[in-house]
């Protein structure tokens, strides 16, 4: 598969667009300086996106969407550099396993997993088999640190 990356200033996320897209060069100098910005893959065709992540070092995060062929957003990942500016904790995910490709984005009886963790190895693991329209299963999850903690990227990576 071949996979084409760009970038932006931000994510039009009712376009399902990049917002004033940006060169690699710019978005290399951006991530350097802590602003703003976000990378976008896309397959060639194919009209959504496969996964756009966000980036603002200066607020201490880091964010990633993968989008389905509808273009609906199947998975969340929240991370934050915390107390150590080299570290991103894996701080919220989210999963929606849609039921058909009529359900829109973001239905309220869409299935999804939600995992909350904290830095002190605490965390909740939320699963709604009818979304929000049914009951929930809540449990702890446990991890390893290497799931929840990961090394800072340098730009590229």
């Amino acid at each position: 598969m071949i996979v084409e990356v760009g970038y932006a200033q931000a994510w039009d996320v009712e376009a399902c667009a990049p917002w004033r897209p940006i060169s690699a060069g710019q978005a290399r100098d951006r991530d350097a300086a802590g602003l703003p910005y976000v990378v976008v893959y896309r397959e060639p065709g194919r009209e959504a996106p496969l996964e756009v992540r966000l980036v603002s070092w200066r607020d201490h995060y880091a964010g990633l969407w993968a989008y389905d062929d509808q273009g609906r957003r199947t998975y969340d990942m929240d991370m934050r550099l915390l107390d150590e500016p080299s570290r991103l904790l894996r701080r919220y995910t989210v999963r929606r396993h849609y039921t058909g490709p009529e359900m829109p984005e973001f239905d309220q009886g869409c299935p999804r997993i939600t995992v909350d963790l904290f830095p002190d190895g605490k965390g909740r693991r939320t699963e709604e088999p009818q979304g929000e329209r049914g009951g929930a299963h809540v449990t702890s999850p446990s991890l390893p640190d290497d799931e929840r903690w990961m090394d800072r990227p340098a730009f590229g990576e």
